[in-house]
Parts: C-alpha cells; sequence; structure tokens
C-alpha cells in the first residue's frame, strides 16, 4: 500500500537525503515538509523556526517525492498574505499555522493569505490541542476558532491537527458541521502513550463512523520529536504507529489507503 507522510518537521539545516532515508524506512512514497512561524515566540526560540525558504530547498533537491508547505504568522515580515503569495510561486503548496505561538487563527492579519490559499485550491494545516512546547500557549490552540475561518472561506481546505486532543469533540462536531474541514491524526500515538488512553484508536475509529475516512489524513512528525514534555522513540515510534493502524479492524483497507495515502494527495493536487 503506498504512504503518504503528511507532517514532516525540518529545519533550517535538514538535507533532504535526510527526509528521503527516513521515508524509505517507512516505507513512504512521498512526505510533505512543514515551515514554522510561531510568531513573536520564535523571537526567543529562534532554532524552532523553519523558514519557507529551507522548505523550498528541500522540495527542490527532493526528487519529486517532496511536497512543502509555508508558514504565516499575523507577524510575518510584510504581511501574511505577501509572504504566502511569495512562497507559492516558488512552488508551496499550502499554509501550515501554529496559533501557540501567540494568537489564534482567525486573526484577521491572516486573512488575506487565506484568500490566496482559497484562490489556489491550497490548504491550511492549522496546529490545535496540546502545546509542542511547555513555554507555548494552549489557549490559542482550540479549535473552536476555525469555524470562524471555515465560514468565511467556505472553498478553502482546512485540517484541523492532532484531532485538537483534548479538544476532540470539539474537532469532530466542527469537522461534521463544515464541509471544508478534515481531521489529521498525527501525534496521537503520542499521546496516547504519554496519557495512558488509546488515542489512535478511539478516535479514528470514532471519526471515521462519522466523517467517513475521506475526511481525515495522518503523519509522522518526521523520524524525531525533539520535544522535551513527550518521550521520543525515534522511527520505532512511526513504525509502530503505522503497523498499529493496518492491525485496525474497525476500518476498511479502502479506508486506511485513503488516510495513509489518498486524501492528502487529493488535498495536494493529486500527482505532479
Amino acid at each position: 500500500m503506498k504512504l503518504f507522510d503528511g507532517h514532516i518537521h525540518a529545519g533550517n539545516n535538514t538535507q533532504a537525503g535526510e527526509i528521503i532515508s527516513f521515508l524509505d524506512r517507512i516505507g513512504g512514497d512521498y512526505g510533505l515538509v512543514l515551515a514554522a512561524d510561531h510568531g513573536k515566540w520564535d523571537d526567543d526560540n529562534p532554532d524552532a523556526v523553519c523558514s519557507d525558504e529551507a522548505v523550498i530547498r528541500l522540495v527542490d533537491e527532493g526528487g519529486g517525492r517532496l511536497y512543502g508547505l509555508s508558514s504565516v504568522s499575523p507577524y510575518s515580515e510584510g504581511g501574511a498574505g505577501r509572504k504566502a503569495e511569495k512562497a507559492f510561486a516558488k512552488g508551496l503548496k499550502g499554509l501550515k499555522i501554529y496559533p501557540h505561538g501567540g494568537f489564534f487563527p482567525n486573526d484577521k492579519r491572516l486573512y488575506e493569505a487565506y484568500e490566496l490559499a482559497q484562490s489556489k485550491g491550497y490548504p491550511v494545516f492549522i496546529h490545535t490541542g496540546m502545546k509542542a512546547q511547555r513555554s507555548q500557549r494552549m489557549i490559542y490552540n482550540n479549535p473552536i476558532y476555525i469555524d470562524d475561518i471555515a465560514v468565511d472561506f467556505p472553498k478553502l481546505k482546512i485540517v484541523i491537527m492532532h484531532a485538537a486532543y483534548p479538544w476532540t469533540e470539539e474537532a469532530l462536531v466542527l469537522s461534521h458541521l463544515n464541509k471544508n474541514v478534515m481531521v489529521d491524526l498525527t501525534f496521537l500515538d503520542v499521546l496516547s502513550y504519554t496519557y495512558g488512553r488509546d488515542l489512535l484508536a478511539e478516535v479514528t475509529k470514532r471519526f471515521c463512523k462519522v466523517l467517513g475516512s475521506e475526511k481525515i489524513i495522518w503523519g509522522s512528525e518526521g523520524e524525531y520529536l525533539g520535544l522535551d514534555a513527550f518521550r521520543d522513540d525515534g522511527i520505532s515510534r512511526v513504525k509502530n504507529c503505522l503497523a498499529e493502524i493496518m492491525d485496525f479492524d474497525f476500518i476498511s483497507q479502502r479506508d486506511k489507503e485513503n488516510i495513509l495515502y489518498n486524501n492528502t494527495l487529493n488535498l495536494l493536487g493529486g500527482n505532479r
């Protein structure tokens, strides 16, 4: 079965060969690399930044196996819309938003970028739920603010990342009531062993039943997490997660193909 990893973090010095090697070792065909602009939080955490330029380079050097997303915030130099426009012109295929850097995703300063993404048919992936680093603020990650974006931009393809845990109920309802909203399962395996609940299975089963597998995608985070609040088992974490999904007996083979490949490919416009 084909595999599209829809959530790979990188740094400004990451090499394309590192990501391609990772994909090969997990049986991946394609990967989606995410830039990272957390807004003002980056002023004190410059190592967390992954520039659009770095992602453009990775895509260019990825031998046709890597796609990339720009990242914008209300504080992006020159404005979020202008930054997105430049990134799209150089081949990036959508946006990644990190509210826990200190802003709400429905901040009107982001709307020009959303409008541009909608006009091009590009998706917007929005981090929701738990925060990645202890100094970030979870209040900005509540998915309820995504409802504003979904209504204001009804043709914009939106992905609620991490199923918004611990706000999974909100994520489910938002995705059901807004045709343009999908849900991502990334990191639920880590949250499962961190908080002692089988969240990956629980969310996959319920969300597939309510939404259908066509509205769910998966990603790995990449080979390493680099997050001090969460145990990192490296590539074995990713392989174990994939094995768990493949063993799920409550969803069909077609559901697995949708979650692990088809939906992400379709979000990004299909084959090059």
